[in-house]
């Protein structure tokens, strides 16, 4: 049995599929208040029955509901998190994403189970090494960082200290997700920009991998003894291309003015001003 945290979300349902088609049973903790119809739809895309596939109701927030979970499992895939860039939320998303992980570690660590713990890009450190992040690339501030980035970085830190606490643990940080899931959740909000079209898009670019890719290499490193953190990049895309063949495929209206960034920064920072 493998248990899944987060796996009504976009990257764990993809671990789910990919785990019940390898033939594995599955135990998705899930928060009472969760809707499971993006799991649901992509089982049934792919085909997929889900006999093999079972929900413990708890929230990671509940180390007791976690414990219980745990219970008869193998391996935990740690994917659940709270996904926001706005500093309103800071508070929630270290409660979910730091204290949440810790949590996750902790009965890990008492079961002796491997972990498998889905970060972000966003916990990357800053140093370039040949004009490149990389999983080595050292983190030297904390300044300038959005609370999701800060959140992703310290709940690493308590998997790292699993680590030295004998915990057999893999860390992946995949870049912006793309894949099938709750539209206006994460990175699918891109989809839903796509959809309606829009006229102005922002600088610069990301690294984006498909979720099918996370989930099969989540999977390939969880079976082996590689300790430590795994970046996953697909292609290195600038936002314009992005958005454009979003609105490509739903014939809407395709971005044609650049947003500069420090353009982006002072308007948000004057709306927080004005709340």
């Amino acid at each position: 049995m493998i248990l899944v945290t987060g796996a009504t979300g976009l990257v764990g349902s993809h671990i789910v599929l990919a785990l019940l088609r390898a033939g594995e049973d599955v135990r998705a903790l899930k928060r009472p208040d969760s809707i499971t119809i993006a799991i649901d739809q992509l089982l049934k895309y792919h085909n997929v029955q889900d006999l093999q596939l079972s929900y413990a109701e708890g929230d990671v927030n509940d180390p007791i509901s976690i414990k219980k979970a745990l219970e008869g499992c193998q391996r935990v895939f740690h994917c659940a998190a709270m996904v926001s860039f706005d500093r309103a939320s800071e508070k929630l998303l270290f409660q979910v994403n730091v204290t949440g992980t810790a949590n996750v570690v902790n009965a890990c660590l008492r079961e002796n189970v491997p972990l498998t713990y889905i970060s972000s890009t966003a916990a990357i450190g800053d140093v370039r090494i040949e004009g490149l992040l990389t999983e080595e690339s050292v983190w030297t501030t904390d300044s300038g960082r959005s609370p999701y980035s800060l959140s992703k970085r310290y709940a690493e830190l308590e998997v790292f200290r699993g680590i030295q606490e004998g915990l057999d643990a893999t860390i992946v940080n995949p870049g912006v997700v793309i894949g099938p899931g709750n539209w206006g959740q994460s990175s699918t909000t891109l989809f839903l920009s796509g959809q309606k079209g829009m006229r102005f898009y922002p600088s610069g670019g990301n690294g984006f991998v498909d979720a099918r890719d996370v989930a099969e290499i989540s999977l390939a490193l969880s079976s082996q003894k590689t300790n430590g953190r795994h970046l996953l990049i697909g292609e290195n895309l600038n936002f314009k291309n992005v958005f454009s063949m979003a609105a490509k495929q739903f014939n809407a209206k395709q971005p044609r003015l650049e947003v500069p960034k420090w353009l982006i920064v002072f308007v948000i920072g004057w709306l927080k001003f004005l709340e």
